[in-house]
């Protein structure tokens, strides 16, 4: 009996979405946009010819002559990061454009060796300028800037003396936060963090404050930093967050770029690395890695008592 009939399957564009579904929506918007820009490359390359075709093209060469497919794919890839960077696509994001195409024509069957990678494909020289820190009095300037805007004024404090990413703490139910202690304590749920492992930070006794008044007026599965209809898709909330800072940072003339890259020196990231980079200074970088829940933090060498942390 042929069992392939009914077990083997198709790999097609719509099958790789289906698969990672469950991945992080940004990760997803990720590599939907490496293969549109991908696609874009191939239509003006070769006019009457889209990616399939080129898929289909490759996987033939791969049966037929081993050697043939593995010169015309990295031909074809080093053209398409050429074309990227005469098009004004930085060295960095398209390194991040290459790392999600390469998952996705993985899983249609054109495999690349990482070492064929290093050997055949050529990158720009990765151009960064040392990260903008951000200083106490920008810090306060930012947020008394919300002063007529409470529940932003008190994410922003939470931002910065909890570690927390803005996409988690839009995410932030009323239940995750314990207010029964000496210093309120989040319970961020596995679910709404970037590594999918939950963790466990405090916040400011300033930052409790603004936000107790908020939590007093809500019920326990509403959400504490809802702004928007997309308050429940973490993504498009922290986005929207990004553009009501960039707003105030524009009003306070704090809306400089990098030279580099022209990405804004001050982020709802500055909030995190504010917190991370303080931590570090008092308590050292154990603790600071454990509380801003960084994935390749060593959590076999996390001593700290509850009582301890709360302290900290």
């Amino acid at each position: 009996m042929d069992m392939s009939s009914f077990l083997t399957k198709k790999r097609t564009k719509e099958g790789f979405f289906e698969k990672i579904s469950n991945e992080p929506k940004g990760t997803i918007i990720n590599k939907e946009v490496a293969i549109r820009n991908f696609e874009k490359f191939i239509i003006e390359k070769f006019r009457n010819k889209s990616l399939e075709n080129i898929i289909e093209e490759l996987l033939v060469l791969k049966k037929n002559d081993v050697f043939e497919y593995e010169q015309a794919l990295y031909d074809i890839l080093q053209e398409w990061i050429n074309w990227n960077t005469k098009e004004g696509t930085k060295s960095s994001t398209l390194r991040t454009f290459f790392s999600n195409l390469r998952s996705y024509l993985y899983y249609r069957g054109i495999k690349t060796d990482q070492q064929d990678v290093k050997e055949n494909l050529k990158f720009g020289k990765k151009i960064s300028d040392e990260k903008h820190p951000l200083s106490q009095e920008e810090y306060r300037a930012i947020v008394n800037a919300y002063d007529r805007h409470p529940k932003r004024q008190a994410l922003y404090l939470t931002l910065g003396s909890s570690g927390m990413r803005i996409g988690e703490a839009v995410r932030l139910r009323k239940k995750d936060l314990d207010i029964s202690q000496k210093r309120v304590k989040i319970n961020i749920p596995a679910e709404i963090t970037k590594t999918r492992k939950g963790r466990v930070t405090y916040i400011s006794k300033e930052a409790e404050m603004r936000l107790k008044p908020i939590l007093e007026k809500i019920e326990s599965e509403d959400f504490v930093f809802s702004f928007g209809k997309d308050t429940t898709d973490r993504f498009h909330a922290a986005a929207h967050e990004s553009k009501m800072l960039t707003i105030v940072l524009k009003r306070l003339g704090m809306d400089s770029r990098y030279s580099s890259n022209k990405f804004r020196k001050i982020t709802s990231h500055s909030f995190r690395a504010y917190f991370f980079t303080n931590a570090c200074r008092v308590h050292g970088e154990n603790y600071a890695h454990r509380l801003v829940g960084h994935g390749g933090y060593l959590t076999q060498y996390d001593r700290y008592t509850e009582e301890e942390k709360m302290e900290k």
